[in-house]
This record gives structure tokens, C-alpha cells and sequence, in this order.
């Protein structure tokens, strides 16, 4: 019997070399904001929100170990559970996980992760249970704080609407400073994210986006070109089928002697990310190449 029952422990003692030490569960309740940092969280963080399992960790840079990416561990009941990664980022940056309600029947958990940089960026992730699996989508990277309010349905359509800018008019015509951009609105379509910012009931969005970018189009403040304003003025006005009205206006307010470089398109296709020598198109002043900047980012058609 002793023999027996060392043979049975000598088969059972890898088993518990290699296994972890069991991780407590924090409950947070949903709609709660956790706020993570590698710098406060050495080891794995697991939270139960809602019905769903949240485990955080930490994942060094084989390169550059300073720099820890965030790996998010989704689990919900009769799914297998999925992975999602953050930004590479100093161990200091918090990168924020909330669970909120898809629909009546489905949670569903927004990753957001801050990568640093100037002005840039969000990473912004949606993970939900559907056609029998968990899904991950990836709505892209925008320069934008995190949202301390879980998105909503803004036009009744039963969809939750993911609000941004629309990255595009940063820098096109003026500093960073003196730039401002329309709104932007995704839904996750089919597993996959769609810019739906032309359904009409977005229109009050882009009507508070006009009134504001018209003021300072016409009345910028002192010593601050007009022109960044001017073009989400005009775009704004484009999707409440005002541009003509808009566009006169932009025509006697822009500054015409800005030395903000115009933006060109490109007359064949990229080359790792990058325009070849001699192939960006290049336009005479604002307004024409405002136009085929409009036309190029949809909100006009010639």
C-alpha cells in the first residue's frame, strides 16, 4: 500500500510544480470602469463584471522589456474564453476594461488601451458573444482620452454607437492645436466595424459639430488661422446637405496666407505607407485641395 501510494504521489508532484497559484477574484459591478496598470499589477488581476471573468496581466517586450503589453482574458459562460492585447506601453500607463450590456440578453466587454505618443493614441476593442463564439473586433486607433461612460444607441436603432473624430482633419490644414474634427460613429456590423456616420439620426451630432466649427471658421480667435475650423465646418455642413451654404462661407473666411503645408493625394498606390518621390498630387490653394480632401474622406462627391 505504501508503495502504491508513493507512486501516486511521485505522478502528481509535476502536476503541482507546474501549476499556478490560484488567482482571487475581484467582483466589480458592470458599467464599472477598472483601470489597470502592469506598475500595480505584477501578477495576474482577475475580475467576475457582470457574469463575465476578466483576467489582466502583463506581457514584457522580448526587446524592450521597460515596455509591457496588457493581454486581456475574456471568459463567459458556455464560451470559450479569448485573448485580447493592448498597447506596448511603460508600466505606469493604465489601460481600462468595463463590461457593459450588448443587447437584453448579451454582455459585452470594451477594452481600451492607451499606446502614448503626441495626441495619439486609443486602442479601442469590443468583445461579445455571437454566432456561438466570442468576438473580438477592433475598432481602430483614435486620438481620444478614454470614455468614461459605456457607449449607447444614439438613433434608436437598437445598435450601440461608438463615437469618435474623424482622425483625417487632424493636421490636414492647420497645427494640432488649431485643428478640430467631425464626428465619426462605428457600429460593429456582422463581427466587423462600420463607419455609419451617415444614417440621418446623427444628424444632431453634426449640427452642434457645424454650429461651433462655423464660429470659429468666420471669428477665429486671435492669431489662430481659421482653416482647420473651416474644413470641419464645410464636412459637417456636407452631411446635412448644407455645403453650398457652408462652402460660400469658407470662401471668404479662410486664411490665404497659411504656410500649413496643403495635403495631396497620391497618384499610385502607397509604398510601405509611403507616397513615391514625385506621385502626390498637388493643388493650387485651401479650397481646392479642401475639396478633393473632401471628396477623398466621403463627404462630397465631386
Amino acid at each position: 500500500m505504501r508503495r502504491i501510494l508513493l507512486a501516486l504521489l511521485l505522478a502528481f508532484l509535476p502536476l503541482a510544480a507546474t501549476a499556478g497559484p490560484r488567482v482571487a477574484v475581484r467582483t466589480v459591478p458592470a458599467g464599472t470602469n477598472i483601470d489597470w496598470s502592469y506598475a500595480q499589477n505584477r501578477a495576474p488581476v482577475r475580475y467576475r463584471s457582470g457574469g463575465v471573468d476578466l483576467t489582466l496581466r502583463g506581457q514584457p517586450d522580448a526587446d524592450s522589456p521597460e515596455l509591457i503589453r496588457p493581454i486581456l482574458t475574456v471568459a463567459m459562460p458556455g464560451f470559450a474564453p479569448v485573448r485580447a492585447e493592448g498597447a506596448d506601453t511603460p508600466e505606469s500607463f493604465d489601460h481600462r476594461v468595463t463590461v457593459g450590456r450588448w443587447d437584453a440578453t448579451r454582455p459585452y466587454v470594451l477594452f481600451q488601451s492607451y499606446s502614448g505618443g503626441a495626441h495619439c493614441c486609443t486602442q479601442v476593442q469590443i468583445i461579445f458573444p455571437e454566432d456561438g463564439r466570442l468576438q473580438v473586433v477592433d475598432l481602430g486607433e483614435w486620438d481620444s482620452g478614454y470614455w468614461d461612460h459605456l457607449p449607447a444607441d444614439r438613433n434608436g436603432d437598437g445598435r450601440i454607437d461608438f463615437e469618435f473624430v474623424d482622425n483625417a482633419f487632424l493636421y490636414a490644414f492647420a497645427s494640432y492645436a488649431e485643428s478640430s474634427a467631425p464626428p465619426l460613429i462605428m457600429n460593429v456590423v456582422g463581427g466587423r466595424a462600420v463607419d455609419v456616420s451617415t444614417d440621418p439620426g446623427f444628424r444632431p451630432l453634426y449640427e452642434r459639430s457645424m454650429v461651433a466649427e462655423r464660429q470659429a471658421c468666420l471669428h477665429p480667435d486671435d492669431g489662430l488661422t481659421p482653416n482647420g475650423a473651416c474644413a470641419v465646418y464645410v464636412a459637417s455642413a456636407a452631411r446635412l446637405g448644407r455645403f453650398d451654404q457652408a462652402w460660400s462661407e469658407m470662401l471668404r473666411s479662410y486664411d490665404r496666407n497659411s504656410s500649413w503645408p496643403l495635403p495631396g493625394d497620391c497618384r499610385v498606390a502607397l509604398v510601405d505607407h509611403q507616397c513615391p518621390e514625385g506621385q502626390r498630387a498637388e493643388y493650387a490653394d485651401y479650397p481646392e485641395a479642401l475639396r478633393a480632401f473632401l471628396v477623398h474622406q466621403g463627404y462630397i462627391e465631386r
